[in-house]
């Protein structure tokens, strides 16, 4: 097993197991965990794109504000949303 799949495997063992946890967590800390899988899934696959590459880096300097400041998470994970979804429009329009 490479490495990579090792690493995807952890991932993918952190979503499933964190599913029966989500019923009984807050909806804030639910949506941490969604967007701390997201972020160990583009640290694998961030080098090859700057996009991803970005977003890991504005993930882990906001990753922290979940504990200190609630409301500033909110804000921030709905531009980062928002950032995503522009991204994922412009990589659809662009395939076509």
């Amino acid at each position: 097993m490479t490495d990579d799949s090792r690493q995807l495997f952890a991932i993918i063992t952190h979503l499933v197991t964190s599913a029966p946890t989500s019923l009984d967590e807050t909806p804030i800390l639910a949506a941490f965990r969604m967007v701390d899988a997201a972020g160990r899934l583009m640290a694998l696959s961030a080098p090859d794109d700057e996009f991803l590459r970005a977003a890991h880096a504005d993930l882990t300097d906001h990753a922290t504000l979940v504990l200190t400041d609630q409301a500033a998470f909110r804000e921030w994970l709905d531009e980062y949303v928002r950032r995503f979804t522009r991204e994922a429009l412009s990589r659809t329009a662009s395939a076509s």
